[in-house]
């Protein structure tokens, strides 16, 4: 779908809460550059959980489904936002897809790191504004049998210590302080060790088409479909949102020192060579833990649980510009 860029009208979702506030004080900022440049948009607030997805939803209704729409779905906000407004959109089972973008203005926003979006949150907006037409990058897809919940992920989906680590973050006091000083992704590193001594490993089956292998004492099981999770850290190296693949890391818990030597790894992105480490690359996945641990897609909690989940790849149309 190809634009000018008078003609494209923007539907924005606005969560004034991402960023521990931080979208909420951009937001004048925000408003004054798309008057500046002349933009027709629509604005609504997200005001609680998940209130994102049943805003997109309602917005994908009233949209006629036909080729060549001139509108674009704009969250304003982090991964968490991005992920509501994609899953509102993509519920509505439509043959022309509505196309998203968003303004990363959150507290990881590591999916722009992966799409190339700048973290700057006025070029962010320039590469969307000069936008001409949207670019399909791969989204994965997941459907949790035992709870019966199915949809989308941008980033990840997380069991066990990644997950926890969002848990018991998303709890602290220091984030907030943390997001306002835009150091948002220490607020997940502090919450590390503590996690890392209430841990234990878990039993998790991975199976990729016939292969099915058992790990007796999995303790990070991240499934990916770019590099990064957690505010920047390069977990899957050679992911890409273009190489239509899932990726997979599982790793065993070590012990305190094998674990900081990992971290270590981990920083120089060669962590997919140590032993405890077990990486997969597939265009579907289907992973089981028969114990109750804590899950997180793209950053949003998913609560303790047991897991019995299928994971897969779609595409889906993103309006920016990563060459602007």
């Amino acid at each position: 779908m190809r634009c000018s860029l008078l003609s494209v009208r923007f539907y924005i979702i606005l969560n004034k809460h991402a960023g521990s506030g931080h979208a909420g004080t951009l937001w004048p900022q925000i408003r004054q550059r798309l008057v500046a440049a002349q933009i027709q948009y629509e604005v609504v607030v997200s005001e609680y959980a998940q209130h994102a997805i049943l805003l997109s939803e309602q917005f994908a209704k009233r949209i006629p489904d036909k080729p060549h729409q001139d509108w674009v779905a704009l969250a304003l906000g982090g991964d968490g936002t991005l992920h509501e407004v994609i899953n509102g959109l993509t519920s509505q089972h439509r043959e022309y897809p509505i196309p998203v973008t968003y303004l990363p203005i959150g507290s990881g926003n590591d999916f722009a790191r992966g799409a190339g979006l700048s973290l700057n949150w006025e070029k962010a907006l320039d590469q969307i504004l000069q936008c001409t037409h949207a670019t399909n990058y791969d989204v994965g897809t997941y459907n949790e049998t035992i709870k019966k919940e199915r949809g989308l992920f941008t980033n990840n989906l997380g069991i066990g210590f990644d997950a926890a680590i969002i848990a018991q973050a998303n709890q602290s006091r220091s984030k907030v302080w943390l997001n306002q000083h835009h150091l948002g992704s220490l607020s997940y590193l502090a919450s590390a060790l503590s996690v890392y001594y209430n841990q234990s490993g878990f039993t998790l089956t991975v199976h990729v088409g016939n292969q099915r292998d058992i790990y007796p004492n999995a303790f990070l099981v991240t499934t990916t479909n770019h590099p990064y999770f957690g505010g920047g850290v390069g977990i899957a190296p050679e992911a890409s949102l273009k190489d239509h693949q899932l990726h997979l890391i599982v790793i065993e818990k070590p012990n305190f020192f094998k674990l900081l030597w990992l971290a270590m790894r981990l920083v120089f992105k060669k962590h997919l060579s140590s032993k405890s480490v077990h990486y997969y690359q597939a265009q579907k996945l289907h992973l089981t833990v028969p114990a109750i641990e804590y899950g997180q897609l793209d950053g949003e909690e998913m609560g303790g649980r047991f897991f019995d989940v299928y994971t897969g790849l779609t595409s889906y149309p993103f309006w920016f510009d990563v060459t602007i």
